[in-house]
């Protein structure tokens, strides 16, 4: 059995160096594990982060590929881990910038993928980052303008407003003194503008939470504004058709104007004509239903009439009584 054991030892050593090397590639291999389950993860410096914030989505041409996992100040950038599909291919030289999503200040990191090979690191430098408001470029800036102001030039300058304003008319002093009593009523009212400030805040804040309700709001308005156009055209057909039938109408009227004339001077004449027999129509018909009451009683049966003749045989029996609408 010893001997078996002696046997099987490079075989146990073989395969203890094999696990040995799994472990270490393992290990170095820690940023790909997570590849295996979908997802990988980069980091993309910035100058700024402005209203960034875990969740924002990233997006690559529109798509959106991930979400920003982590911020951290590092070396005077914000280092923002991002969590992308590990499908995404990024060359060696892919740029991010970041941008706003929404007018209510929602941000999204865009990648772009330029270059050959792998992203070097997982690290987008940032050289090759982008944002959309530099502060403390336009901070510098500002302080470089300032410092290159003449002060002699301003001094003299402000010499020169105060001697015009001295020898200025009553009407600029009044002006002057209303802008004052204008200054000193903000003063005054400062704590209400630092009311109404947190209150926008609160509303903003508020209009980025509904901000898909919104674009949903916005869509639907869309849809609404396209079946409104859909019958504003119908309604322009209709009149076309109206305005198109009416100009048939006219061209009728005056091609048949000479028929109509005398036809229309006939009807006045013959409705003339019944007003003044109306009285004679009038008794017509009252005599005329009698008959007509007896001629429905005799042919109202059927195709063929009744009627009853007497004294053509010698009176046996006794008459019948008679009946309304029977003919002797």
């Amino acid at each position: 059995m010893s001997a078996m054991r002696r046997r099987n030892l490079p075989l146990f050593g073989l395969v203890g160096i094999m696990a040995l090397a799994l472990m270490v590639g393992a290990g170095l291999s820690a940023g790909r594990i997570n590849g295996l389950f979908g997802k990988r993860e980069i980091v993309v410096e910035l100058a700024h982060a402005a209203g960034l914030k875990t969740g924002d989505p990233v997006r690559i041409s529109g798509v959106k590929v991930g979400t920003v996992k982590d911020l951290a100040l590092t070396d005077e950038v914000v280092a923002v881990s991002l969590e992308v599909d590990d499908g995404v291919e990024l060359g060696g030289a892919t740029r991010a910038a970041l941008k706003v999503e929404t007018l209510l200040g929602t941000e999204y990191i865009a990648l772009t993928s330029a270059g050959t090979g792998e992203l070097e690191g997982g690290k987008v430098p940032i050289e090759r980052t982008e944002v959309p408001f530099d502060l403390q470029a336009v901070l510098g800036g500002l302080t470089r303008r300032v410092q290159d102001i003449d002060t002699d030039v301003l001094a003299t300058s402000f010499r020169a407003v105060t001697e015009v304003l001295n020898g200025a008319s009553p009407q600029t002093r009044q002006a002057l003194d209303g802008v004052a009593s204008l200054s000193r009523v903000v003063s005054r009212r400062d704590q209400e503008l630092q009311n109404l400030v947190r209150k926008s805040a609160s509303v903003t804040r508020i209009l980025a939470d509904r901000s898909q309700t919104i674009s949903a709001l916005v869509r639907d308005a869309g849809a609404f504004l396209s079946v409104l156009e859909q019958r504003r055209l119908a309604i322009e057909r209709l009149l076309d058709a109206t305005q198109r039938l009416a100009q048939e109408i006219t061209a009728t009227v005056r091609a048949t104007r000479e028929d109509l004339g005398p036809a229309l001077k006939e009807l006045q004449t013959t409705v003339a004509t019944l007003r003044r027999n109306k009285g004679d129509l009038e008794e017509s018909v009252r005599l005329y239903a009698p008959l007509l009451r007896y001629y429905t009683t005799v042919l109202g049966n059927g195709r063929w009439f009744d009627a009853a003749l007497f004294g053509l045989t010698p009176q046996v029996f006794p008459d019948p009584p008679q009946q309304d609408g029977a003919d002797r």
